[in-house]
């Protein structure tokens, strides 16, 4: 899997989104319980005289959870930051991303989790919950040519 199919996976088999039905890719669903991935795209870092190569890529985590009473803004919130202990204790994990024709391994190096905010309201109403964001940084590197 390469490093958006990855995060997803993550995402999805975390046991901290259960409540959630699943995790979209670059959507999301205007109904409480609902959550999507949305990448920013990646960025070369830089490379080595061996051609491995090191990048970044930005993502943000859009989640919509209940808020009409303190109790469930303070249990978001406890979830976001839980979120992010979780991600921000992942490493070294194996990815296959796809350099032209060519298939090269890699691994995600490192997860930062940061900036967990109440986003958006869903409609007008509080009672009809909020949306969540997240914002999820991840440093993988790629292979060079064997």
């Amino acid at each position: 899997m390469n490093v958006l199919e990855t995060m997803r996976s993550i995402l999805s088999e975390c046991e901290l989104l259960d409540a959630f039905n699943g995790c979209h890719v670059d959507y999301t669903e205007p109904n409480v319980g609902t959550c999507g991935l949305f990448s920013n795209g990646a960025t070369k870092v830089r490379e080595t005289i061996c051609g491995k190569q090191y990048y970044h890529i930005a993502f943000q985590l859009y989640a919509s959870c209940d808020a009409f009473e303190d109790f469930n803004r303070l249990q978001n919130s406890n979830f976001l930051l839980e979120l992010t202990y979780y991600l921000n204790g992942l490493k070294d994990i194996a990815i296959v991303e796809k350099v032209g024709l060519t298939s090269r391994q890699g691994k995600i190096t490192k997860i930062t989790a940061s900036n967990a905010l109440l986003f958006n309201l869903i409609t007008n109403d509080l009672n009809d919950g909020v949306q969540y964001q997240l914002q999820i940084n991840v440093d993988y590197e790629i292979n060079g040519e064997d």
